[in-house]
């Protein structure tokens, strides 16, 4: 491909404008001024475009009669030249020419499929394809050449490869006639009647308005400008993101990785026993309860029998086999090795048919000679020798990222989510500040890009901040970090591959009680317990302990255990049981002095010597019985320290922790290989967007949607903190002012809106609110869209700003081209967006058409409400407009319901609407676990609220439903839980069902409701629950369980001394959380519903009107 010097689309000459065209149904689409058809008049063609069309109309003809047809030449003035030169420009972009020279690609064989992302080349004479998927890189310099080749070969599957000459492209047919809309030919019948048309008009018609893959908007000399403008700001950060990413992918690379060691010798294995080459995934050992004499590889079949435990043969020798296992005959008995994983004891069973021919004995036996040990410690000493350094960096990486996403994330949430938080969640900006000073070579603001040179840059902790690994009575973990300000004071743990990644607390007292507290549960004791190095964990003698003080973490210098015998495990046990006098954390010990991450770095790689050695030397069990399992952790502890490898290169695999991902729902739960490459690719570039390419709003930058808007005021920049300066409280930031528009502009805005907008919203998600929700088909980052309807009247699609909170109901519209914010608009509560009105509201649907004389100064009361009904429930109604506040976004129902009282007939005035937040989240405290009251799992939130609340469980039958209260009692607090989890296990058998209503049937899923009765009560008011009832309607032949969560409530008058109850008002609040059973081939068997709505109903007793 011979390369222009002029990489710069060149301007559309005059003869080629555009003009814009109204289709019968209204649509518009941008046409070239000179196009004809049998509604326009002809208008004068460019000669650029007709020698276009005499180009391609002798290529079709000559294909037709069989002749070598050639290619298209395509001036650089034309349309679709335009588009060409565009695309030759990203070709040819520093970044682009560099990443290809690095594959050792040949740039002429360059082809390219927009519908796939994918590239073909050669390299080195060989064709190869390079995915988004991959880890080559492509991915994060694909974006731009993939947006342009989108607009020159719509159709699906089509590879575009462009030849560039001097002055002119060469092209295929089939790509005019894919950019044009044109049908090519198959015979010289069809050829001389379909160029007959473009042949006498010397150009191409126009394409359709309703054209789904050449839409005009994507075509527009608007739309040439915006890419090329896109396509800077996306090189500029190209550079830093594909470094990081080489450095992360060659640390992961690197890794010891155990699983894949183990499936090269359990292939090695099977070759050597039965000279047979397999895929040793496909290869099951499954073991049995029972066994049945047959004629197969090991005498014995299992019919009619699900396996007890099922592993493909790597995993199997990564487990190793038992003591038990080499009693003679018993592992042939009870397990054989079998081309069936479980699920077929309903069909054939597993015997000589389907049992591959060796007998599990055999290969035990054999697996014993291999000293897979000394293979595995050799790779982890070679990885620890060639990439420190990157290990440094890409974990430092990670500590920025977690940082910026934890800060984002806090500040997202609103205050009634932030006190429904656990204490050591409620992370803050002053929290941030600190822990930046633990990489004081970083920009301070969370905006601002870093450069992968200044993560690799050593940095020792500066200003006020200091940090400590964290010790417990002495003993050291080798990568939770404590860091702490110079007065002792506030407290902020980083513990690297949780999630939260940062837990602060305010002082070290409430850190000593959280330590305590995690003794106490067993599955956050192991957590903890993981973060220290295993000689560690069991009593030894004192002179043992010196030694490991010594030697395991010499980072950290004497850990002062020397003196000890017991272990973390006792030590754990003796502060559970409050045996353990003192404050568990030594504040003044493990001080990192200098660069944190080399600190890290250097106790990771320490650790894992040690674990591997106090494992194999160990006395108190049967070395060959426990190192594979032992080494297998140490790789999982490597992976687990830096997790951004595991994004890159599913390095979850290695061990087959779930959690090394980085919490990308898609990595974890995907139902395909090519589903979870995609999942990882897509968390890991918002690795790369959160570090290196950030823009001042703090959006993720979205390189096809511009986001600088000028009209909004400068964001006040963040100073970078002041040696032995305290770090500063930042606080809140006031609302957005409601409209920037001039008035002028603010009624109409159609200009604005999306061109082929309802195709936009075809495969969007929408939510509750009317938000609808896409995904950038290049950089997957998310793009929001919202109906709306302006002064014009017409109904359009416009996009949002992505900072919105749905607690707020309101949204910026913005220009797509520019990104600028053109209106605020409100929810109106039933899915749409209304403008805020010039009377300082919006119309309530159930309101009348105002008068032209009436007031635009009133203020609208609940009691306005019940004007239809009569004068008197108007009058009662008041009581209403006392205590409560009307936001006038909320569709509001009122009704009237009877009831009789001391035989009078009397009537209730109700007000009921929905709260403004539905969204599910359980929290790592509700999560179901193991309880000292059952076998199963529960939340210990549903487990405290169990003898204190009401809880039915209302059971479907074919003769009508059973209801069945959970209302068993006892002599103590613990008995009552005890007999009443009894009741439920009886009500609904499936533990899993059970675990998952528990984490939702709790008084926490009530705070929704908590939180808008206090925004919607007047000030010197408060609300407090009655009492919480729970129903959980099950229907054993359905897929879905309901819970609703009921809370009375009343009122309370606070001006006073002491709260006083209104008994006149009361409030009902119910909320339903829907469990459905899963489809996902992996993870949990239900889901909760991410949405459960809150209903509220707010009531006055009143008389019958007489």
């Amino acid at each position: 491909m011979t390369i222009a010097t002029n990489t710069s689309p060149r301007p559309l000459p005059q003869s080629f404008a555009f003009s814009t065209q109204t289709a019968p149904n209204g649509d518009t689409h941008n046409t070239p001024a000179n196009a004809s058809n049998d509604t326009q008049a002809a208008r004068p063609v460019s000669p650029q475009e007709s020698a276009l069309v005499e180009s391609y109309v002798g290529v079709v003809e000559r294909k037709a009669v069989g002749k070598i047809p050639g290619r298209v030449t395509v001036a650089p003035q034309t349309l679709l030249g335009q588009w060409l030169e565009l695309y030759r420009a990203q070709l040819e972009h520093p970044v682009v020419q560099n990443w290809m020279r690095e594959q050792k690609i040949d740039v002429k064989s360059v082809s390219v499929n927009p519908s796939t992302g994918t590239l073909s080349a050669d390299v080195d004479g060989l064709k190869k394809s390079f995915s988004l998927t991959d880890g080559s890189g492509w991915r994060q310099i694909s974006g731009p050449l993939l947006e342009a080749a989108k607009v020159l070969v719509p159709a699906a599957d089509q590879n575009l490869q462009v030849r560039a000459n001097s002055d002119s492209f060469d092209v295929s047919a089939k790509l005019v006639a894919s950019f044009y809309g044109e049908k090519l030919p198959t015979n010289l019948s069809q050829a001389r009647s379909q160029i007959r048309r473009p042949e006498q008009n010397k150009h191409f018609d126009p394409i359709a308005s309703d054209d789904p893959q050449r839409p005009a908007s994507k075509r527009s000399e608007h739309a040439l400008a915006l890419q090329k403008n896109n396509a800077a700001r996306f090189y500029a950060a190209a550079p830093q993101k594909l470094g990081y990413e080489k450095l992360a992918l060659d640390v992961a690379r690197a890794m010891p990785d155990v699983r894949a060691e183990a499936k090269k010798w359990a292939e090695a294995l099977i070759l050597k026993l039965t000279g047979q080459h397999v895929d040793a995934d496909q290869i099951y050992l499954n073991r049995f309860s029972a066994s049945q004499s047959a004629s197969s590889a090991t005498g014995w079949e299992h019919m009619a029998e699900e396996p007890t435990v099922s592993l493909r043969l790597p995993d199997a020798l990564l487990k190793n086999f038992s003591e038990h296992d080499g009693i003679p005959g018993e592992l042939d008995r009870q397990a054989g090795l079998y081309k069936d994983g479980p699920g077929k004891s309903e069909q054939d069973g597993y015997g000589a048919h389907n049992q591959f021919p060796l007998a599990p004995s055999a290969l035990m036996h054999e697996s014993w000679k291999t000293d897979f040990q000394t293979q595995m410690t050799q790779k982890i000493d070679t990885f620890w020798s060639t990439h420190t350094d990157a290990y440094e960096t890409a974990i430092k990486g990670e500590f920025a990222y977690q940082a910026r996403r934890q800060l984002k994330t806090a500040e997202a949430r609103s205050p009634a989510e932030r006190a429904l938080q656990a204490p050591e969640h409620q992370f803050t900006r002053e929290d941030y500040r600190l822990l930046m000073g633990a990489v004081s070579n970083l920009p301070l603001d969370e905006h601002a890009p870093f450069s992968v040179e200044q993560l690799k840059a050593k940095a020792p902790v500066k200003g006020v901040v200091q940090a400590h690994a964290l010790n417990i009575h002495g003993f050291t973990s080798n990568d939770i970090v404590r860091f702490s300000a110079a007065d002792g004071g506030r407290q902020v743990l980083y513990i690297p591959g949780a999630e939260p990644a940062f837990l602060r607390f305010d002082s070290l007292e409430k850190l000593d009680q959280w330590v305590t507290d995690q003794t106490k549960h067993p599955k956050k004791r192991e957590a903890l317990v993981a973060h220290f190095p295993l000689a560690y964990r069991q009593d030894h003698e004192a002179s043992f302990a010196a030694r490991a003080a010594r030697i395991l973490i010499p980072a950290f210098g004497l850990a002062h255990i020397g003196d000890k015998t017991e272990g973390l495990d006792t030590l754990f046990d003796k502060i559970a049981t409050g045996k353990l006098q003192g404050p568990a954390i030594n504040d003044s010990h493990s001080k990192i002095e200098g660069d944190v991450f080399s600190t890290l770095a250097a106790a990771s790689k320490e650790r894992m010597a040690s674990d591997a050695d106090v494992v194999i030397k160990s006395n108190s069990e049967v070395t060959r019985d426990t190192w594979l399992n032992d080494i297998t952790v140490a790789a999982g502890l490597l992976a687990k320290l830096a997790p951004l490898a595991a994004p890159v290169t599913g390095a979850a695999a290695i061990t087959g922790l779930t959690e090394l991902s980085l919490g990308a729902e898609k990595s974890s739960s995907g139902d395909t290989e090519a589903e979870r490459k995609d999942g990882t690719a897509k968390a890991f570039d918002g690795v790369l967007n959160t570090l290196f390419a950030v823009t001042a709003s703090g959006a993720v930058e979205d390189p096809f949607v511009p986001t600088d808007d000028p009209l909004l005021p400068p964001d006040e920049p963040l100073i970078d903190p002041i040696p032995e300066e305290a770090p500063r409280i930042e606080r809140p930031q006031p609302l957005p002012e409601i409209n920037r528009l001039r008035p002028i502009h603010a009624g109409n805005i159609s200009q604005h809106a999306i061109p082929e907008g309802e195709q936009t919203l075809e495969n969007a998600v929408r939510n509750a609110k009317g938000i609808y929700q896409t995904k950038d088909a290049i950089t997957g980052a998310d793009q929001w869209y919202i109906r709306y309807t302006d002064a014009g009247g017409v109904p359009q699609v416009y996009e949002i700003k992505s900072d919105f909170k749905l607690s707020n109901d309101y949204v910026q519209i913005v220009d797509p081209a520019t990104g600028k914010t053109v209106l605020t608009v409100h929810s109106d509560g039933e899915g749409g967006w209304v403008r805020t009105a010039a009377n300082g509201g919006v119309r309530w649907p159930w309101q009348r058409t105002p008068s032209p004389a009436a007031s635009e100064n009133l203020t609208s009361q609940f009691s306005d409400l019940f004007a239809d009904m009569d004068a008197q429930a108007a009058k009662q109604a008041e009581k209403f407009d006392e205590h409560f506040k009307v936001d006038e976004t909320k569709p509001y129902v009122v009704s009237t319901r009877g009831y009789e009282e001391n035989h009078t007939l009397k009537r209730m005035l109700n007000i009921s609407w929905e709260a403004a937040e539905g969204k599910v989240d359980i929290y790592p405290s509700e999560k179901a676990a193991s309880t000292e009251y059952s076998t199963s799992a529960y939340s210990p939130n549903f487990i405290l609220d169990l003898n204190r609340n009401d809880y039915t469980v209302i059971k479907a039958s074919k003769g009508g439903d059973i209801t069945l209260p959970l209302s068993a009692g006892g002599d103590s607090a613990e008995a009552i839980r005890q007999n009443r989890v009894r009741q439920f296990e009886q009500a609904i058998p499936d533990e899993e069902l059970r675990a998952r209503i528990s984490e939702v049937a709790h008084q926490g899923s009530v705070y929704p409701a908590n939180a808008e009765l206090l925004n919607t009560l007047k000030e010197g008011y408060g609300a407090k629950a009655k009492n919480t009832a729970y129903f959980i309607d099950y229907d054993p032949l359905k897929n879905e369980t309901q819970v609703r969560v009921v809370a009375k409530w009343y009122v309370n008058d606070l001006t006073g001394d002491n709260p006083r109850e209104i008994p006149e008002l009361e409030a009902t609040t119910t909320r339903t959380f829907t469990i459905r059973e899963s489809n996902e081939i992996s993870g949990s068997t239900y889901t909760i519903d991410e949405f459960a709505p809150t209903h509220l109903e707010v009531s006055v007793p009143a008389d019958l009107p007489q």
